[in-house]
This record gives structure tokens, sequence and C-alpha cells, in this order.
């Protein structure tokens, strides 16, 4: 498999992965299925762990923070948000907001970190925050109410915010560590955190409504642990490891397109003039961003 092959692979896994969790959130809720989810993977992730623990470095007490960090982010945080808002918004406002990523991590190294932005910079998080901002007024599917719409816009705007901590967090370990083993380390944390938390109050309703689950519904659950939580991650780091790391995340822009798409011959989700210019805006502003 070329490394191409994989990150188009990806894509098409990524993009499928919305489509499917609207389909899930007909019959669970978005936490059951976080639980689920996770649960399913760690089945495959706590053997990984516990066979390389002694052939992998060490974490330093910071280290530890990061890893624990980063599980939180992804796991409890990033898919939560992602399941909320797609339970009041399209498929396509999500994947088009996710694209502004880079405009946050560049709002957040301004805010936090003191970075100072070049003028192309600024330009291109102006256009994604106008794109965005645009699609909160505008990207209204006919068949969500506006209050609605606005909720699940801004669970998206938190979704893509807890990828970039995630990011943040995952990048300051690969100094010593292998992706594959901090992917691992991260998803167990996170897990171990969303069942400690919500366990007590929420372990006896996501009982009742995974054993009150068609077969369709576990078949795309078992899908979304294995496929897109696990296969997408190692495809991904696949490509990334083979091609620079401009042309990999070039890629990701057929995310929203596809996504788009899929949703509109599967879910029939009305692709609007005001999702096309919105998302147009917001891939202009990316694309200064990514050039500066």
């Amino acid at each position: 498999m070329t490394a191409a092959l994989a990150l188009l692979l990806v894509i098409v896994i990524w993009a499928s992965n919305s489509i499917l969790v609207k389909v899930v959130l007909r019959e669970i809720s978005p936490l059951t299925l976080t639980w689920l989810r996770f649960l399913l993977a760690g089945l495959f992730y706590a053997p990984y762990a516990v066979a390389t623990w002694r052939r992998t470095p060490g974490y330093s007490r910071r280290e530890w923070g990061l890893v624990v960090g980063a599980g939180i982010a992804l796991v409890p945080v990033f898919s939560l948000t992602l399941y909320w808002a797609l339970t009041y918004t399209s498929v396509a406002n999500t994947a088009l907001v996710r694209m502004t990523e880079p405009a946050w991590v560049l709002l957040l190294g301004a805010m936090v970190l003191g970075e100072r932005a070049t003028r192309q910079q600024v330009a291109g998080l102006a256009l994604a925050l106008l794109g965005t901002g645009a699609l909160v007024l505008l990207g209204r599917a006919p068949s969500t109410s506006g209050e609605h719409h606005v909720l699940g816009m801004g669970f998206m705007v938190a979704n893509s915010l807890a990828w970039v901590g995630y990011i943040l967090c995952f990048k300051h370990l690969l100094f010593r560590h292998r992706v594959t083993v901090v992917t691992v380390h991260a998803a167990l944390a996170g897990t171990a955190v969303l069942f400690l938390v919500t366990g007590p109050t929420h372990g006896a309703s996501v009982a009742r409504e995974a054993a009150a689950m068609s077969g369709t519904a576990w078949a795309l659950v078992v899908t979304m642990a294995i496929v897109v939580t696990i296969g997408s991650n190692q495809l991904f780091s696949y490509g990334l490891q083979r091609l620079p790391a401009g042309v990999a995340a070039a890629y990701s822009y057929l995310t929203p397109v596809l996504s788009a798409v899929l949703a509109w011959l599967f879910l029939g989700e009305p692709i609007t003039a005001a999702v096309v210019v919105c998302g147009a805006v917001i891939a202009a502003g990316v694309y200064l961003l990514n050039r500066a």
C-alpha cells in the first residue's frame, strides 16, 4: 500500500465516521456511544500496552500529565463534543468547522504563549473565523431549528479546541516516545477517566441503552472502534512517515467535501449555497495559514 493510498483511505474513513455516528445516535446517547467505542478499542489497546510496556522508555512526571491530558482531550471531550454537535447540526457543518483547527492553534499560541503572527497568518485567521461565524448564522439545514444549530456549532468549536489540545500534548510526547505507543496510552488514560467520572452516575443507563441496541447499531459501533479509532490512526501514521507533513495535511481538505457528499447520499442532508460559500471562505483562510 502506497502512502498516498493510505492517506486517501484515511480521508474516506474520517468522512464516513460522521455518517455512522448520525445513524447510531438514532438509538443511543452520545455518552453511550463514547463508552462502547472506546471500551471496544480498549480490548485491542490494552494487550498491546501490556506487551510493549517494558520495551518503551518510562514517562517522567510531566509526561504522565501530558498523557492524561491528551487522553482527556481525545476521549471524553473530543468524542462527546463531536457527537453532541452531530445531534444538533449537519455533517457538512461539522466537517467545515474542523478545517479551522490551524486558526485555533494560531489564536491560542498568541493568547497563551505570546507568539507573534505574520500579516498573512492574521489574514488567514480572520478569514477562517469569518467563515465560521457566517456558517453559524447561515448554515442551518431546513430540518434543524436555529437554536439547536447554534448549539451544535458551539459544540463543534469546542471539539476543534479539544483536538488542538490533544495535538499539543501529543507533540511534546513524541520527542521521546513512538507515535503508536503514545496513541495507545493516551486513549487508555482518557477511557479510564471517562469511566471513573461518568460510571457512578451513568453506568446503569449506558448498560440499558447498550442492551437495547439493534444488530445494525452494534455493527456500526464495532466498525467505529476498530476501523475509525484504531485503523485510521495507523494508516495516517504510515502516510505521515512517508510523505512531507504539508502533503499529508493537504489531504484533509478532501474531508469536508466527501463528508457533505456522503451525508447527501445516505442521510438526505442538503448542500446549501450558504454552506458552499462559507466553506470556500474557511478554506481560503486555512490556505493562507498553511502558506505562512
